[in-house]
């Protein structure tokens, strides 16, 4: 799939790309802070970076700039992903087999075309990651989407999710707090960004981590100065979880509804909470054969053979699956947990768990986006979560996140406003990464 693709099929054309620095005049700017939007604006871009946002009255284009004409068009930042996985997954299966190079690529390309400019890979990664995740910083591989890696994710002993296809040997089965830190210095030595961690019996078929576990793994990864993330799905995990130090909770509560006290948990010690919408509905949407499968948007990085098992297989497991009831409360626990944390106020930030089979990198951050505004957040509020709040969850947003003066120009450059309609986030024109416009 490639933006060129999805140019041809809406009839956009395409930005003739000069190396050097580039102007986007008379543009509708929404930053991502929360701020009005500033009508009118030009944004200068030198040396990859936002060297000025003004009213477009106030500057003329340089000398041997590369000028865009951003007339009726909307540039906001790159989408930031907190939660996704890549290089597992081929077609609709996933094995460590499939964990190459030229797979991972593959995915951070899918992403940038989508506009995810920067996603997060939560703990199903081979070490080889490494290489490519600093090739795309240092910009010796363009046009990718950058990645910020876990490296393996922590569990108990034959814990959730080993049972997965290719996570056994990936996660790391943990059972005794010092065994735990012993891991975490390894993945820090290794380069890994963050620490992830499963705390989820699956309605009760796994033993979870024990709190001394998880709270030696958090307390050791903030000693080497490394975020922590849990995948969990019960209300008393996640108090427990918050109380014991950690930074995100990368998946919805999903077995009640969220509570006064974990409302002011979430806000008194500033965790960021990251609701996977798009993870709960993809584990039953198949059965209803979803009317978004016939769209272009989506097919353009679908093959036939892939849309045929969606259509097919995958369709009848989950129309037989004994779970399917439970699956379609949790997604609706999902939304109105959701909806209850984003009007108290709660750092909420933005994730897919995009990349395992039937989770698709760059279209489902387009669907969760939507989601999100079902469930009652604002335009505003949603790109927030994956700019402003999502830049900070991962402590980037020194260079990311918000589009401002001295910024990573991480853009996209849209043909509709989504503040008017989440939907227009689709609507895209241009994505840029540090200032350079991608060209497949």
């Amino acid at each position: 799939m490639t933006l060129r693709a999805i140019f041809l099929l809406v009839g956009l054309p395409l930005i003739a790309w000069a190396q050097g620095s580039v102007l986007i005049q008379n543009v509708t700017l929404i930053d991502g802070s929360g701020s009005a939007p500033l009508e009118n604006a030009s944004v200068l871009v030198e040396n990859g970076r936002i060297a000025r946002i003004v009213q477009s009255s106030e500057m003329q284009a340089p000398s041997g700039v590369t000028a865009i004409n951003g007339a009726g068009k909307i540039l906001l930042p790159g989408i930031i992903n907190l939660h996704g996985h890549v290089g597992l997954t081929k077609g609709l299966v996933q094995s460590q087999e499939n964990y190459t190079r030229e797979n991972v690529l593959d995915n951070l390309q899918t992403y940038a075309d989508y506009g995810v400019t920067t996603t997060t890979s939560l703990g199903t990664d081979l070490d080889r990651i490494i290489p490519v995740r600093d090739a795309v910083k240092q910009g010796s591989l363009k046009g990718m989407a950058r990645v910020v890696t876990a490296l393996q994710g922590f569990t108990n002993i034959n814990g959730y999710p080993t049972q997965a296809p290719g996570v056994k040997g990936l996660a790391l089965e943990v059972s005794s707090p010092g065994d735990a830190m012993r891991h975490v210095d390894q993945l820090a030595n290794k380069g890994a960004e963050l620490v992830k961690m499963w705390v989820d019996s699956h309605h009760g078929a796994f033993k979870k981590l024990a709190p001394a576990v998880y709270k030696a793994i958090i307390d050791q990864a903030h000693k080497r100065g490394l975020h922590t993330a849990a995948h969990l799905y019960e209300l008393e995990d996640a108090k427990q979880l918050v109380n014991a130090g950690l930074d995100m909770i990368v998946h919805s509560v999903r077995d009640v509804e969220v509570d006064a006290e974990l409302i002011e948990l979430l806000q008194t010690k500033g965790v960021t909470y990251v609701p996977t919408l798009t993870r709960e509905q993809s584990t039953f949407v198949y059965a209803d054969s979803p009317e978004w499968l016939n769209d272009p948007f989506f097919l353009v990085a679908v093959s036939p053979s892939i849309l045929a098992g969606l259509s097919t297989t995958l369709r009848d497991t989950q129309a037989n699956d004994p779970e399917l009831e439970l699956n379609r409360r949790n997604f609706r626990m999902a939304m109105l947990n959701l909806k209850k944390l984003a009007e108290a106020g709660v750092n909420i930030g933005f994730g897919t768990d995009t990349g395992p089979p039937a989770r698709f990198p760059g279209y489902f951050e387009h669907w969760e986006a939507q989601l999100m505004a079902d469930a009652g957040m604002t335009p505003m509020q949603i790109i927030g979560s994956f700019s402003k709040n999502a830049s900070e969850a991962l402590g980037i947003d020194s260079d990311f996140g918000v589009l401002a003066e001295g910024k990573v120009a991480d853009m996209i450059l849209l043909n509709g406003n989504p503040l008017e309609d989440i939907q227009n986030l689709s609507k895209i024109y241009q994505v840029f990464l540090a200032g350079e416009a991608i060209q497949r």
